[in-house]
């Protein structure tokens, strides 16, 4: 039975994140390549409205914000409008723009340093600020989508996303502020005008930029339209730009150390807030300073120097603030072990599958090593193994959206990829992100979310192919992030965080999978990203982050089978960014992993097995990118593993077994 101070007081958690304090990183052994992270937007409040507070956790390291437009519309130029033109429009949002970085890394009375910059034979703009270099912008000053001067089709001229998705026609091409007499003439700033863009010409200048500045992560827009919220087409377009131009680019001196990490935009008002109170806060001061000081020319409403466009406290722009979603979380399961009891690790690297494996079991890792035929896949993958130890991956094709998967024909060995199609033919992108399970008897089920807003899933029967048609496990308003897991018995557990709450789904001794006849809880708030467990006794338990609460939270099979229908609160949860890794041990207790407010690692374990959690949460250090994985070695030791702001994976590896043994440090995997 779980005790009953399991259920820990919400204020502590509360607490801890009204703080705000983030101890300092610890460095890794050695970097693969000296950190450097490159954001690229479409306009000036972009990553701040977006990126943020993923934002906040870069200042240690060189970054550097591109804007690849003016953010010039014409709604707010001309008579009786605050700007005379575009081109004044939007220097002053460059203003904005430099004031805001100088709030977020904390510089008073900041100047700059403003130099043209050639990338791939363009000039953009290069503002350092002067108190700390390694803090960089960029612009390169294209007309924005609401430019009512610049339309896309006359005199070839193309928006952003039209030269991305049509920029094969012949002299179609971007151009940047100042190009046309309209732009304002003498107020361009003639350094940067007269400037003209091909789709090819553009990705050749954004890639130049990556090797410019060395970068090893870049922070990139959405490239992802979905039919029913097209989103703002300049972010789209920089979306589309950034995945092409990353892929050209192979990382500092051709080393493959580099990440992709896009965020949504606009539609994360349609989602339910993730971030605490605490940097909800400091992201509503952060858009406050790029638009500048109130101008006080309307009554009750802000309206600011730099930008006057933006109402920041309406209810257009009010949800961004407590809310921040990559568009393809890596999840908390990208690891397994295969046949030889050597753990494997699966992520996308140099805009392909890498793979790094230890060289023996529990030994030292290696890699990383390319998975065959894998760009143009997504970064959510599903990793599970078949009943040979041969290792499989899932993952979503980005150019149709269909789920594709790879299986070994030999340790080490890859085969070829297989197409299992989509459960939404007429509106794909709908699809959710692959999960997968291994069953008792040998077969191996995917399950996504479909049109419908429910679960679809497909089975390979051993001995046979994949079918055609997907089955339809129903549910309703499933958001993404589906998990799974086992019961005591074997028997597979799926869980789809939804609008109604937890679904969840258990197969029946038939092999059938069956839903419940209610969510495991009601609605939940915070980015509900399931993870699950096993007690000693066997017992499932899943894990995920409640911001609404600002704690983990955890429910369990109790000893009858059936599961607790309220929530636990884990006590002094860490403000949590990702979702929740969870492993149990080889002494039978679960141990969690969470990448922290600070951008770090922190940790937590059961006091005993079968019994609650602990209330301290020890802090690992690094700066990671995305969520840990957490999983165990063949010599029972807990691993966390993490990409870092090289673009390289590193690990930490306990130094004996049992959840009180120390980690031993972050160290490089492989090379």
């Amino acid at each position: 039975m779980r005790p009953f101070f399991r259920l820990r007081a919400v204020v502590l958690a509360v607490a801890t994140a009204a703080a705000g304090l983030a101890p300092a990183p610890a460095r890794a052994d050695s970097f693969a390549a000296t950190p450097s992270v490159v954001q690229v937007v479409a306009h000036q409040d972009d990553s701040i409205l977006f990126f943020n507070p993923d934002l906040r956790k870069l200042y240690n390291f060189p970054i550097v914000t591109v804007f690849l437009t003016a953010g010039a519309a014409t709604t707010e130029v001309g008579p009786n409008q605050p700007f005379p033109d575009t081109c004044k429009y939007g220097e002053s949002r460059d203003q904005g723009a430099r004031a805001a970085a100088a709030e977020l890394a904390g510089v008073q009375n900041p100047t700059w340093t403003r130099t043209p910059v050639a990338f791939a034979g363009k000039l953009a703009e290069e503002d350092t600020l002067d108190q700390l270099p390694q803090l960089k912008l960029v612009f390169f000053k294209l007309h924005d989508a609401g430019d009512g001067n610049y339309p896309s089709g006359r005199n070839n001229e193309a928006l952003l996303i039209d030269l991305y998705q049509r920029g094969q026609v012949t002299g179609w091409h971007q151009a940047t502020m100042g190009t046309l007499a309209a732009d304002g003439g003498a107020d361009c700033e003639a350094a940067y005008a007269n400037q003209t863009y091909t789709k090819a010409q553009l990705t050749a200048s954004m890639t130049a930029l990556y090797a410019h500045y060395n970068a090893t992560v870049v922070y990139g827009m959405d490239p992802h339209r979905f039919a029913s919220d097209p989103g703002n087409s300049d972010h789209l377009g920089t979306g589309g730009f950034t995945l092409d131009s990353v892929a050209a680019y192979h990382g500092p001196g051709g080393g493959h150390h580099i990440v992709l990490r896009p965020y949504q935009d606009y539609n994360i008002s349609a989602e339910q807030s993730d971030v605490d109170s605490f940097n909800t806060g400091l992201k509503h001061g952060d858009f406050l300073s790029y638009l500048g000081p109130d101008r006080g020319d309307i009554p009750g409403q802000y309206h600011g120097l730099y930008d006057t466009s933006p109402n920041p406290d309406n209810s257009f722009y009010s949800p961004f603030y407590s809310r921040q979603y990559s568009r393809w979380p890596n999840g908390a399961v990208w690891t397994a072990m295969d046949g030889n009891n050597r753990l494997n690790a699966f992520a996308v690297s140099d805009s392909q599958i890498q793979v790094w494996t230890q060289a023996s079991p529990g030994g030292v890792w290696t890699g990383p090593t390319l998975l065959p035929g894998s760009a143009g896949m997504t970064p959510t993958l599903a990793v599970t193994r078949d009943p040979s130890g041969l290792l499989r991956v899932f993952t979503t094709r980005l150019a149709d959206y269909q789920v594709m998967t790879v299986v070994q024909v030999s340790p080490g060995v890859w085969g070829p990829w297989t197409a299992l199609g989509n459960p939404n033919p007429t509106d794909p992108t709908l699809e959710g992100d692959p999960a997968a399970l291994t069953e008792t008897n040998g077969n191996v089920t995917v399950f996504v979310r479909n049109r419908g807003t429910g679960v679809s899933a497909k089975t390979l029967n051993q001995g046979a192919a994949w079918p055609t048609d997907w089955a339809d496990l129903g549910g309703w308003q499933v958001r993404n992030d589906l998990a799974l897991g086992r019961a005591g018995n074997g028997a597979g557990e799926l869980f789809a965080p939804s609008g109604q709450g937890i679904l969840h789904w258990k197969q029946n001794s038939f092999g059938l999978w069956a839903m419940d006849s209610s969510p495991l809880t009601p609605g939940v708030l915070g980015k509900v990203q399931v993870s699950t467990a096993n007690n000693a006794d066997g017992r499932a338990e899943i894990f995920y982050v409640n911001t609404g609460f600002t704690a983990v939270a955890t429910q369990w099979t109790q000893t009858n089978g059936a599961w607790t229908r309220f929530v636990g609160l884990l006590g002094n949860s860490p403000a949590s960014m990702e979702s929740v890794a969870a492993v149990t041990g080889g002494d039978g207790r679960i141990s969690l992993a969470v990448r922290n407010s600070g951008g770090g690692v922190s940790m937590v374990s059961q006091t005993a097995p079968n019994a609650g959690f602990s209330s301290t949460w020890p802090d690992l250090g690094n700066v990671i990118v995305g969520a840990p994985a957490l999983t165990v070695d063949a010599a029972g030791r807990q691993v966390v593993l993490a990409f870092e702001l090289d673009g390289a994976l590193h690990v930490d590896r306990q130094t004996g077994t049992g959840a009180d043994s120390p980690f031993g440090g972050w160290q490089l995997a492989g090379s």
